[in-house]
C-alpha cells in the first residue's frame, strides 16, 4: 500500500514538476550553450555546485569559525582558516578538472527501441582528467515513449497487483539509470568513447543534452555541464518475430523453389555462377568451349551459367494481423531485418508510401527509416 501511494505522488506530483524545470533549464541552457557538433567546456558553461559532503564540510566550518571567535581561541580560528583555504583549493581543482576538454560529434545514433545503442564521441584534452561521467538525460524522451512497443500486448497476461508493477518500474529505472552512465578517466590525447543511449520511443529526434559531471577533488563540489551536439536519432521499432514465423517459412521455400527452378531452366551465357557442363552445339561462342577438358581428350563441350534468383516478398502493412499500430511496426521491423539477412528480395506497403522489391543495405535503411517516421 505504501509503496502504491509514493508511486502516484511520484507520478502525480514530482515528475510533473521535474519536467517543467528541466524544460526551463534547456530553454536558458539553448541560449546560454548554443548546439554545436564541436564544443569546449571553459568558464562560460561550467556549472560547480557542493554536493551533500560539501555542504556539511562547508557547515562544519563555518560553526567551527563561529565557536573560535566566540570562545576568542586562536587555534581554532586558524583551523577553520585552513579547512577555507582547503575548500577554495579544491574548488578550483575541480573546475581545472573539465576546463579545457573538447569534443567534437558527426555519428548520429541508428538502432532499434529498447536496445543498448552508443553514441560515439571524440575527446581531445591536454592532460589527464579523473573520474568524468557522462550521460544523456533522457526522462522526457522515454516519459514521451509510445505504448506496447515491447509487443507484450499480444498475449494476454496474467492479472499484477499494481504494487508488484511498481516495485518492477523503480527497479527497472534504477537498472536504466546505472547503464545509461560510463565514467572514465581521460589520457592526455585524443579519446574516443561511446555514451550509452536507451529509448522505447521509436522515431526520429533529436538527442538530448549530454550531461558531463565530475566529482572529483575529494567529492566536496560537483562540476557539471550540459552540451547540446545537434546531433539526431533515429529508433526504429523494436522487432516482434510473433506470427511471422509462418510468413517466413512460405519465403523461404518460395526462395527455394525458385532457386530450384532457376538451375533447371534459367541459363545465362557469361553472367553469374558456372553450373555445369554439356555437349557442345553448332553455333555455341567458342568463348564458352571448355577447353580444359577438349585437350584432355574429354570431347568438344561448353561451360553453362545460371543467374541465381533470389525469394522476394511483399510486406503489406494492411495484411497484417489485428493488432495495435506499434505491434504493427514491430512485426514489419522484424520481417525487414530478417528479410535483409537472409538476402531476401522484398518490398514495403505502408498506408502513405510504397517501397519496391530491392534487397540492398540502402533499401533497408530507407525502409525501417520510414517505420520510424510513421
Amino acid at each position: 500500500m505504501l509503496v502504491k501511494v509514493k508511486s502516484v505522488i511520484s507520478s502525480w506530483l514530482i515528475h510533473p514538476i521535474k519536467r517543467w524545470i528541466n524544460r526551463r533549464l534547456n530553454v536558458w541552457l539553448a541560449r546560454r550553450i548554443p548546439q554545436s557538433k564541436e564544443q569546449q567546456i571553459n568558464y562560460r558553461n561550467i556549472f560547480i555546485m557542493p554536493t551533500r559532503f560539501g555542504a556539511a564540510y562547508g557547515l562544519f566550518t563555518l560553526i567551527l569559525f563561529l565557536l573560535g571567535t566566540n570562545y576568542q581561541n586562536n587555534i581554532i580560528i586558524l583551523i577553520s582558516y585552513l579547512l577555507v583555504s582547503f575548500f577554495i583549493i579544491v574548488l578550483h581543482h575541480s573546475f581545472f578538472n573539465l576546463s579545457g576538454l573538447k569534443f567534437a560529434a558527426n555519428s548520429p545514433i541508428k538502432g532499434y527501441a529498447g536496445s543498448a545503442l552508443s553514441f560515439p564521441l571524440m575527446i581531445t584534452n591536454k592532460k589527464t582528467r579523473f573520474n568524468i561521467h557522462f550521460s544523456f538525460y533522457q526522462g522526457l524522451v522515454n516519459k514521451s515513449s509510445t505504448s506496447n512497443t515491447s509487443g507484450a500486448g499480444l498475449a494476454v497476461g496474467k492479472n499484477i497487483s499494481s504494487e508488484k508493477i511498481a516495485v518492477k518500474q523503480h527497479s527497472e529505472k534504477a537498472s536504466s539509470e546505472q547503464k545509461s552512465k560510463v565514467i572514465l578517466e581521460l589520457t592526455q590525447g585524443e579519446n574516443e568513447i561511446a555514451v550509452p543511449f536507451q529509448t522505447e520511443k521509436r522515431g526520429q529526434f533529436s538527442l538530448p543534452r549530454m550531461l558531463i559531471a565530475s566529482e572529483y577533488g575529494f567529492g566536496l563540489f560537483r562540476t557539471w555541464t550540459r552540451l547540446d551536439f545537434s546531433q539526431q536519432a533515429t529508433i526504429f521499432p523494436k522487432p516482434l518475430s510473433y506470427a511471422w514465423q509462418k510468413t517466413q517459412q512460405v519465403a523461404k521455400g518460395q526462395m527455394q523453389n525458385e532457386r530450384v527452378e532457376s538451375q533447371h531452366n534459367s541459363f545465362q551465357a557469361g553472367h553469374d555462377e558456372f553450373y555445369q557442363l554439356q555437349q557442345y552445339r553448332q553455333g555455341e561462342p567458342f568463348s564458352q568451349v571448355a577447353w580444359k577438358q577438349v585437350a584432355r581428350g574429354q570431347g568438344w563441350l561448353t561451360k553453362q551459367f545460371q543467374k541465381n534468383l533470389s525469394g522476394q516478398l511483399q510486406l503489406d502493412f494492411s495484411a497484417l494481423p489485428e493488432v495495435t499500430l506499434e505491434q504493427r511496426l514491430s512485426l514489419l521491423s522484424y520481417a525487414i531485418t530478417d528479410c535483409s539477412n537472409q538476402q531476401i528480395a522484398f518490398s514495403l506497403k505502408l498506408p502513405n508510401q510504397e517501397f519496391p522489391f530491392d534487397s540492398s543495405p540502402e533499401h533497408t535503411l530507407r525502409c525501417l527509416t520510414a517505420l520510424a517516421c510513421y
